[in-house]
């Protein structure tokens, strides 16, 4: 009698944890890196490329913004696999599996392509819906979407989340109107 119940649970549960479901945008890991902006310098000696003048980097729904970035190339590889924005601020954002975005932004912004992990270094913050978090250093792991925040060398060394009330809606108010009457 219970067998059909344990099989629809143990299907519910694969599902929650297949990787398509729980990894946010690992759709746009897999695609292309794709980098514009107004200037370009390549030291071919040193594996160096510096793009300055409106950076934007895009891989699928991830995307950075910034004045200047290096790119540098991987010991393993021949393409980039570090990516160092820098900007007033650099931004990037990405959008989840769920449909949401999130957003970030920092003085410098270092993209490490092939572990999915982004650090925001200088006047860090990053937001999701209504909640932010903002200190010196955040870094982000992509792939297991655990954020870490530090104040260390900030001037109080302290880090500062803020999470918003839920704005209410109007069936929220006729709820309350009809406990009311």
């Amino acid at each position: 009698m219970l067998k059909p119940y344990l099989i629809l649970a143990s299907s519910l549960l694969l599902f929650c944890l297949s990787p398509e479901v729980s990894a946010q945008g690992e759709a746009d890991f897999s695609k292309a890196i794709e980098v514009t902006a107004g200037h370009e310098e390549l030291d071919i000696k040193n594996n160096r490329l510096l793009l300055t003048d409106n950076v934007i980097v895009k891989q699928g729904t991830l995307q950075i913004k910034a004045d200047q970035l290096e790119a540098i190339r991987g010991q393993e590889g021949e393409e980039a696999d570090t990516f160092i924005a820098e900007g007033q601020p650099a931004t990037y954002q990405q959008q989840l599996a769920d449909g949401s975005m999130i957003r970030a932004q920092a003085d410098r912004i270092t993209y490490f392509q092939t572990r999915q992990r982004l650090e925001l270094t200088g006047n860090a913050e990053i937001a999701q819906g209504s909640s932010r978090s903002s200190g010196e250093i955040i870094t982000y792991d992509l792939a297991e979407q655990k954020v870490s925040a530090s104040g260390e060398g900030s001037e109080n060394n302290r880090v500062t989340t803020i999470f918003k009330p839920r704005k209410k809606s109007e069936s929220d108010n006729d709820t309350n109107n009809e406990g009311g009457n």
